[in-house]
């Protein structure tokens, strides 16, 4: 299937103030929780977490950076003069600023020569007089890479049934969380929900991002996608939606399921809690993750249970339990034993009712407190030493009746 190339923005504005445009597009990994930026020095386009930089060069001119967070625009006005304006009250203040403490949230204005403390947080900073670029000296470009948490991105996956079809639907919702927008070129996905070494990374996904092509890579135990060459541009503080490749496969068995374990001393009837269980193949690899499930009946998506797909590989069957069934019902019933204690020897009674107008497929999965070791009945088969198997086909309207003898014993 082609992969479509229209991206959906939707942008959440903050404030009145235009947002900063950065001036050239950045190479990103984006993760789930952080992304790895990597870019000429000495500019900074994203707020680094803090000991992740790392120079992608052996010589490499000194780097010095200030505080970052909510105390980098004040620490850059230090020395110069400022204006103080109180975010709620008509009250305002002019000096020079001569210190910030971040740890008491705390800054020094000297007014008229008389140094006066202010509350950080209660204050807008309004600079007075231009501020003159710190270390001028580094002004040779390298490419450096860093982690900043303020690129992310989340995994939109769902699963949508209709007649003997399942499409499996992909979406990346990436996330800006920088008050400037983010212009990305030859941008990587990244899955991953453990650290990895942020050198090994940069290397890594550096390679990756050269030999880019529209589909999802697992390699070196990692989950890629190469996002296409062309730039995306994401508002400050917005998210922006962008397709990833959905896959169309054929339904490949469906049978509602039912699973109970019962011990010596059971008596009376048990229910039969019977899910729709539906396997099916993919044509291509995916993410794993959650997935939405659906029922598609015309223009309509009727949802159903979520699921945690643990492993999406090419080829390999899927069984997934959509919702609980509501055309298979029944009950379990313990007949005669010849003791209450093992050894003994039981007779066991499944009625299962079918309420629908078509057939359907059923089994049953009888799992009991000891080592099953004789077996009488043609429809029920022994998985394992403790568990019997139930299965069949009902015809519509009808209902089916299996009686089973087993021996257990220690």
């Amino acid at each position: 299937m082609t992969k479509p190339t229209a991206y959906l923005c939707f942008s959440l504005i903050l404030g009145t103030a235009s947002p900063v445009t950065l001036a050239t597009p950045i190479s990103a990994v984006i993760g789930l929780s952080d992304s790895q930026i990597v870019e000429a020095s000495p500019a900074q386009s994203l707020t680094p977490i803090s000991g992740t930089w790392q120079p992608l060069t052996k010589n490499f001119m000194p780097i010095t950076h200030t505080q970052s967070g909510s105390v980098g625009n004040w620490l850059e006005e230090v020395g110069l003069k400022i204006r103080l304006e109180h975010k709620q009250r008509d009250l305002n203040f002019t000096g020079t600023l001569t210190k910030v403490d971040q740890n008491s949230r705390t800054v020094w204005l000297s007014i008229n020569d008389r140094p006066t403390q202010f509350p950080l947080d209660d204050f807008y900073l309004i600079p007075l007089e231009k501020n003159t670029p710190k270390n001028e000296h580094n002004t040779i470009p390298y490419q450096v890479s860093y982690k900043t948490n303020q690129l992310t991105w989340s995994p939109q996956q769902s699963l949508i049934f209709e007649n003997d079809q399942v499409t499996l639907s992909q979406q990346a919702l990436i996330s800006n969380n920088a008050n400037t927008q983010i212009d990305i070129q030859n941008g990587l996905l990244h899955y991953s929900r453990r650290a990895t070494p942020t050198l090994f990374k940069a290397e890594r996904s550096s390679l990756a991002m050269s030999d880019a092509k529209p589909d999802i890579h697992y390699q070196d135990n990692e989950i890629t996608y190469p996002l296409e060459d062309n730039t995306i541009s994401i508002p400050a503080y917005s998210t922006t939606l962008i397709a990833l490749p959905s896959h169309q496969s054929k339904i490949e068995q469906q049978t509602q399921k039912a699973s109970l374990h019962t011990y010596s001393n059971t008596s009376g009837e048990i229910d039969l809690r019977f899910y729709n269980n539906v396997r099916f193949s993919l044509p291509s690899d995916g993410f794993p993750g959650e997935y939405n499930t659906f029922w598609k009946k015309g223009d309509l998506l009727i949802p159903s249970n979520s699921v945690v797909l643990n492993s999406v590989r090419a080829k390999s069957p899927l069984t997934i339990a959509t919702n609980k069934s509501h055309d298979i019902t029944g009950y379990l019933t313990l007949v005669s034993a010849s003791s209450e204690k093992l050894p003994n020897t039981q007779v066991w009674k499944a009625i299962i009712e079918n309420h629908s107008d078509q057939t359907h497929a059923y089994s049953i999965e009888h799992s009991m407190n000891g080592i099953v070791e004789l077996l009488e009945c043609e429809q029920v088969t022994q998985p394992n030493a403790k568990s019997l198997l139930i299965e069949g086909k009902i015809k519509a309207g009808s209902t089916n009746t299996v009686t089973y003898k087993v021996t257990l014993k220690n």
